[in-house]
């Protein structure tokens, strides 16, 4: 069997797990919406403000401990294993402070709401629904260092089986909150911000016992690991992982802002393009999961020192995901309009939404190779640049091109010229991170030519 081929396996069996666990992540707070909708409208209204707001937070704290996945990586394939779970510590202690620092911001999020939320239930079901995530924060922080600890090590079927394990507890532990049994008092959407808080505490545990079993040794213990942290590798895996949770949180924010000015043009416009955004969000789960897969593996073979199969496996993992685009590309423009149907009964919507799931469909293939590129470029730990093409890419092109094609243009285009706009923004972080990435595998293959000891 070729190199690819072994590659592509490899890269095939990372991928589905860390699929599964990204799915059952979105699961979680998808039950928390449908369970509040059955309490009350304003219940449901205050728990989706609630996961408007931690959402994006959450995913900026994933995103800066993402950093522990190519560095962990790499000393697995230098079979460095004291030094491996030695930075399985600073990782920890990241997590607990980003944790707690992203908890005190949703704390002082969820204490605001009152003043610009005018219905005072749905105002007060959001503060506290947020306050009990909040509180969560430090233990997320936690189960994340954990996962990608996991996941670098070519362990991610564990985490997903905890993580599905999570997704089904919610049920329960929500409806017992929610509507106070066993003489519990009824919390309503409430009872789904404290049981999201008590699942995330179960999978933390549940994920810390797993470590202590097939990955940390019987001696490893939480507080131990956290005192042999060190302050440089603390700041070291920031100064990687910032720029990622910066990264991340330009995409969602701009989605949402998108979403927000969208609101003027009408609730059929509003609904039409949360068709197709719903659907590009499902469709995004396969090629992100594969760039995180692709993180793993570059920084893998970085560690090994064989540089060559670390660029082998960047543009090996760009095609993968093209191919997967094209495939969801095709699916999509097929059954434009039965998706579309899927969603709502009302014709006006149907067609908007069919409409835009054209740009949608082209969409799936810059994003799919920014995703690509993105994840090999952190494999090598170079993800300041990734940050400012993201940025550029976004707000300047994405949104500029996006807000002047809906509202100035001679013929406003509404929501599709802000997909227009999208699709401008996305070519060209592909275009521009595909250059970054050739640029720097290029460079490690020099300097692994200027090394006659580095390890084949």
């Amino acid at each position: 069997m070729s190199f690819k081929a072994q590659e592509a396996k490899a890269i095939g069996r990372l991928t589905l797990p860390i699929l599964a666990t990204q799915l059952a992540q979105v699961g979680m707070g998808t039950i928390d919406t449908l369970m509040s909708g059955y309490v009350s409208t304003q219940d449901l209204a205050a728990v989706a403000i609630g996961s408007a707001v931690w959402t994006p937070i959450w995913l900026f704290l994933a995103g800066i401990l993402v950093a522990l996945s190519p560095a962990v990586a790499r000393l697995s394939g230098e079979h460095q294993t004291e030094a491996r779970e030695r930075l399985l510590g600073s990782g920890l202690s990241l997590g607990l402070i980003s944790g707690c620092v992203f908890g005190a911001i949703t704390a002082a999020i969820a204490l605001a709401i009152p003043t610009f939320v005018d219905d005072q239930h749905t105002a007060y079901v959001a503060s506290r629904y947020l306050l009990a995530i909040a509180l969560a924060m430090p233990v997320s922080g936690i189960f994340l260092a954990l996962r990608f600890y996991a996941e670098a090590l070519g362990d991610a079927t564990h985490v997903t089986r905890i993580m599905i394990a999570g997704l089904i507890l919610n049920v329960p532990v929500n409806t017992v909150l929610i509507y106070g049994w066993f003489g519990l008092p009824e919390l309503g959407g409430i009872g789904c911000g404290i049981g999201s808080g008590l699942v995330v505490l179960f999978m933390s545990l549940a994920l810390y016992m797993n470590t202590r079993k097939h990955r940390g040794g019987p001696d490893f213990r939480l507080l131990r690991s956290l005192r042999r942290s060190r302050v440089g590798e603390i700041n070291a895996l920031a100064k990687v992982g910032l720029p990622i949770g910066v990264a991340i949180f330009f995409e969602v924010s701009l989605f949402t802002v998108i979403a927000l000015f969208l609101t003027d043009l009408g609730p059929v416009v509003v609904a039409g393009h949360q068709v197709a955004l719903n659907v590009s969000s499902v469709t995004f789960m396969l090629p992100l999961s594969l760039g995180m897969a692709l993180t793993v593996r570059v920084g893998y073979h970085l560690g090994r020192g064989d540089n060559r199969a670390a660029a082998t496996t960047s543009w090996l993992g760009v095609g993968l995901n093209l191919a997967l685009a094209l495939f969801n590309a095709t699916l999509i423009l097929s059954g434009a309009g039965f998706i579309a149907g899927l969603y709502s009964p009302d014709p006006e919507v149907v067609a908007i939404g069919t409409a835009l799931l054209m740009y949608a469909a082209l969409f799936q293939i810059s994003d799919a190779i920014q995703i690509a590129t993105a994840g090999s470029l952190r494999g090598y730990e170079d993800t300041f640049a990734v940050m400012v093409i993201t940025f550029f890419a976004y707000w300047v092109i994405g949104f500029g091109s996006g807000w002047y094609l809906a509202y100035e243009h001679s013929s406003p285009m509404g929501a599709a010229g802000f997909w227009i706009g999208l699709i401008a923004g996305l070519s060209f972080a592909a275009a521009a991170l595909l250059w970054r990435l050739r640029i720097i595998s290029r460079l490690h293959i020099h300097r692994e030519k200027e090394t006659p000891c580095a390890q084949s």
